[in-house]
Formats: structure tokens, sequence, C-alpha cells
């Protein structure tokens, strides 16, 4: 890019090359709309690069690490090593790997890439808007476009008072970094990337600590599975501090030490932070040219994804919403799908979502004590991984399936199960609910035997006391 010079205009100016903005800018092409991408760093946000894909390659190593150190039935190993660094180096492979393949996407579909940081300076004319680009090297342009959806995503939350300083006090990002396996870590919060890189690193021999400041791990999950995954961790020596409030964290000479509000001290050779992550909409220009946003930097946007400025979209982690990379790409078909003109309302209704832990979670819809069940009627249908003879032949008895079911209608509310594949099931169950199905719509479709997937059928058919392999229903009816 070469300095003041103007580009020409584009139907669509996409800031942010995540999952939301991204998927948009090839959604825009193939709705036959000029498109222009501008991306800082490497294109598929957090999730290809310091999220979803590199925890999903240390959880998969991680799993097959267990497979070896307790294997199935009927084989013995004697001894086996791991090199971290080369496990490191093929994450590394595999986020480049996929990382290109999106720039690759991008170019078969004639989007423009612009490396750089993208900022709306204000409208241009009577339609459309100017976009400055800044790149790294200190070169500028400007481009035009009709429309600009802001994809800016996410990063992780800085606490003052936590000393982060990404050597001994880290989080998430440099967590999927290090080269080595760290003999002990503490780790703040007990949510999901907690959770996950709890089960990462202790099967890799770190000893851990956890300190939650709520009641339970995973509180946002079904009762029944965090206490699932509390005795799990248990089990592992993962120790698991709640009702815990962090005063302080600081950085020793070697290692770092946590200090709780009761005075309680606890150290470690790291720390790891992950209580959230904060937005990323500060210096985009939205501010100046009117979009509507509250305090933390949340963007408002209505059923379509465009803001109160007409042409200016939002979509992703910076609008309301689970920080979701799967809930972020369809935002961003959404977006793309109205300024082609093709009319859509998002509805997050049947929005899956998963957690890697071993065995890993599933959920979508509704669960029991969900607020959304307060105030209907609903039975719950259960069946155990137990009872599945293809759990057993894997070895994989452990965990279960849920379903809630509407009594009158038998459609299906919502399912959340731990096991096995469970993400897979849920993924099976999210489109029966995508098309309001009942429990006998999923009777009626045959399930290939032997598979996990015959979980389904019977969980859901367990709401109204007709599982077929199972000694006594159980028909779990609210109170």
């Amino acid at each position: 890019m070469n300095g003041g010079i103007f580009l020409e205009k584009f139907d669509v100016c996409i800031i942010g090359g995540g999952p939301a903005g991204y998927v948009s800018a090839l959604k825009c092409a193939i709705n036959g709309l000029s498109a222009a991408i501008i991306e800082k760093e490497r294109f598929g946000g957090t999730c290809l690069n310091r999220g979803c894909i590199p925890t999903k390659v240390l959880y998969s190593k991680a799993k097959f690490l267990k497979k070896l150190k307790t294997p199935e039935r009927g084989f013995t190993i004697n001894g086996f090593n791991f090199n971290y660094e080369e496990i490191i180096k093929y994450k590394d492979e595999v986020v480049l790997t996929l990382t290109s393949g999106v720039e690759k996407l991008l170019k078969a579909r004639k989007v423009n890439i612009f490396y750089g940081s993208g900022k709306i300076k204000g409208k241009n004319g009577e339609k459309g808007f100017s976009v400055s680009i800044d790149s790294k090297d200190g070169s500028s342009a400007e481009i035009s476009a009709d429309n600009v959806i802001a994809a800016t995503g996410s990063s992780p939350l800085m606490i003052p008072a936590f000393n982060i300083d990404h050597k001994n006090i880290i989080t998430s990002d440099e967590a999927l970094s290090l080269n080595k396996i760290p003999k002990s870590l503490i780790i703040i919060g007990a949510g999901v990337i907690g959770c996950e890189f709890a089960n990462i690193f202790s099967e890799f021999g770190c000893s851990i600590e956890m300190i939650e400041l709520l009641p339970s791990i995973l509180s946002t999950e079904d009762k029944e599975i965090s206490r699932f995954i509390d005795k799990n961790f248990k089990s592992r020596n993962i120790e698991v501090k709640t009702g815990a409030e962090v005063k302080s964290i600081k950085a020793l000479e070697a290692g770092a030490e946590v200090e709780l509000v009761t005075g309680e001290k606890f150290s470690a050779e790291k720390v790891l932070v992950s209580i959230g992550r904060k937005l990323n909409t500060s210096d985009l220009g939205l501010e100046e040219i009117g979009v509507t946003m509250d305090k933390r930097g949340k963007i408002e946007t209505d059923m379509h994804n465009e803001t109160n400025i007409k042409g200016i979209y939002a979509c992703g982690d910076i609008i309301d919403g689970p920080m979701l990379a799967h809930k972020a790409s369809y935002d961003g078909i959404i977006a793309a799908d109205n300024i082609a003109g093709i009319i859509k309302e998002k509805d997050y209704g049947v929005l899956p979502w998963s957690v890697y832990t071993n065995p890993s979670i599933g959920t979508v819809g509704l669960r029991e004590g969900d607020a959304g069940l307060s105030e209907i009627k609903y039975t719950v249908g259960r069946f155990s991984y137990a009872a599945s003879g293809m759990a057993l032949a894997m070895e994989e008895p452990e965990g279960f399936l849920k379903v809630v079911v509407e009594p009158e209608t038998k459609k299906i509310l919502g399912a959340t199960g731990i096991g096995a594949d469970i993400p897979e099931l849920i993924a099976e169950i999210a489109s029966y609910m995508h098309f309001g199905g009942t429990v006998f719509d999923i009777e009626s479709t045959i399930h290939s035997h032997p598979t996990l997937s015959e979980i389904v059928p019977e969980a859901a058919l367990d709401s109204i006391g007709e599982a077929i392999h199972k000694f006594n229903p159980r028909t779990a009816k609210k109170a």
C-alpha cells in the first residue's frame, strides 16, 4: 500500500478476518458483491490462531497420551515418551495450513485483501463510507464501501491487579505457545477455557490448582455435568477451589503467587488467567459516526446484524450472544445476505456448543434448570453410555445424554450430555430442533448399528417412557 492512495470502491468492506469476518466476505462474494477485507495479523481470528483449533490439537494429543498411560484391555505398553516441542510444532503447522487455506479461499472468490488496521473515517457522500487502512510497515491507504461489517472479535481480559506479564502470569494466548509443560500451574477461572487447559496440561504431568469465584466449576453448564467434571478432575488430582476471590497475583523470581481476599496464598511455576475476554471495538471509528454501543464496547444490532447507522453491520463476539466461532460465522452470513437483499433474521434458539474436557461436553437449546423452562411443562429423557454397545466396544462407558421434551407435542426443546464424541450427537439433535422435530421424528430415523448415534433415539424415547434398551424408563417431570 502506498501512502495516501485512494483505492476503488467496494460494495462491502469487512474489518477483521476471524470466523465472522472471513465467512461474511466469502458469502458476500458468493452473493455477487464486491468485497474487501482488512486483517491486521493472520486470517482465522482467535479461533484458528489462538483458540479452537490449536487447543483441539493439544486436546487430541492429551487424549492419545491418556490411552498410552491406560491402554485398552488386551494391550500392554512397555514405556513411551512424548516430545512436547514437537507437539507444539505440529499445532503450528495445523494452524498455518488452515489460516493459509482461508487466504486462498478469499483469493479464489476474488475478495480484495488488505493487511493492516481498519478504521471507518465517516460517510462518503450520499451512500457509503470511507475506511482507512494502516499497515504495520507504516504505509496507509483508503478505500470506499457502500457497507461496512465490523468483525473484530475479542481478546483476553487484562486486570491490572493480576499483573499479567505474559511470562509467568499468562493468558490463553501464551499457554498455547509454551514449548514445555510447567511443573505446576494455577488456573484462575474454572469456566470453559480454564477447564479445557486443566484437562490438557494435567494429562501431560502438570500439577494443577484451579481457583474459581463462583460456587462450582463450569457454572453455566447443566448441574449434573458440572458435578461430573468436578469428580473427574479430583480423580486426576486436579485441585479445585470454588467460591474463592483473587485479590492479586504477582510474579516471583521463579514463578508466581496468587493471594486470595481471605489472605490465603498459592504459588506455582505459571499462573494462567482465564476469566473473560474484552471486546475489540476501540479505534474502529464507530463512536465518531454514532454507532450505538454499551460501556463495554458491545455493539447494538438489529435482527439483521445492522447497527443504528444504515450500512454499518457488526458480527461475532462484539455483539450480543455467546462468544462462539460458529455463532460468529452465522452472524457473518446473516449480515452478508441482508446486504445482498436476501432478507434473513438471526435466531440463536438452536445454537449448539461444546466443552473439550475428557470426556467432552455438548449442549443445544434448553437444559434442566434453565430459566426458559420455569413456566412450561417438560420431561427429560436420559440414556447412559454404559448401555451403548458401541461405547462399550470403544471402552468409552463414561457419560450420558439428556434430552428435554415438551410433553404434549413431543417437540425437542434441548439436549445436553457428556461422553465420547458427544458434540457430534448434539449436532444431530440440533438438526431436528432446527426443523421443529419431535421424539417420533428421531425414532423414525433409522440409526446405523453399532454407533454412538443410537444413544440419541434412546434418550429421546426415554422422555416419554419408551426407551427400548433401558430397564427403568426415566420420565423426570418438572416439579
